[in-house]
């Protein structure tokens, strides 16, 4: 197996464990709704959208709320409420997604950085010799091949830090990470050709 096979095979791994993370967080996430209903904890986001609201209401009326906090703010409240049109409520429901989805991409951008940590997978120096194998194949001399970016310039350790939170965004971010970069190498191959 040539180094353009391992390099494919390692940016492969790292696709699969982004789709590994997603559904293990996904999972994570079912585990976590059965534990809240079954241990009847569904009143808590309700307590902490209240507990909420009533510490953004002391905020706003001593006007220490910054205009972009109070918009952010503003999207997870909710004046559609039956019988009370017009008031603002903060929905619990708004709240525990907004903190499910938090949370859950927090975990899985450390679960991202420490496989790629441990498993010494970096996207910048596997593109790199991706892109030294196609100026092989093209019968260029592979140093004096220049591309966009050289994993020389990046340290190890931040390449395979940038690959874990690349992972653990998940697989969306991903392709189109790697998708930029094969589009970046083709563009270059094609000029020299």
């Amino acid at each position: 197996m040539n180094s353009f096979d391992s390099a494919l095979i390692m940016l492969s791994s790292a696709l699969f464990f982004s789709l590994l993370l997603e559904r293990l967080l996904e999972i994570l996430k079912a585990l976590f709704d059965f534990y809240e209903v079954r241990a009847g904890r569904q009143d808590y986001w309700n307590r902490a959208a209240h507990r909420l609201s009533e510490q953004l209401d002391g905020l706003r009326q001593a006007g220490r709320v910054q205009a972009e906090v109070s918009k952010a703010v503003n999207d997870y409240l909710r004046t559609d409420y039956p019988g009370l049109e017009g008031v603002e409520a903060l929905s619990a429901v708004a709240l525990r997604s907004l903190t499910i989805k938090a949370v859950s991409k927090i975990l899985a951008i450390i679960l991202g950085v420490l496989l790629a940590l441990l498993l010494d997978i970096n996207l910048f120096a596997l593109i790199e010799q991706l892109n030294h194998q196609v100026a092989i194949l093209n019968g260029d001399d592979p140093a004096s091949y220049e591309g966009y970016f050289s994993s020389r310039y990046i340290p190890a350790w931040l390449g395979e830090s940038l690959t874990g939170i690349a992972i653990g965004l998940g697989s969306g971010p991903l392709h189109k990470i790697i998708e930029a970069l094969e589009k970046s190498r083709k563009n270059r191959t094609e000029k020299g050709a």
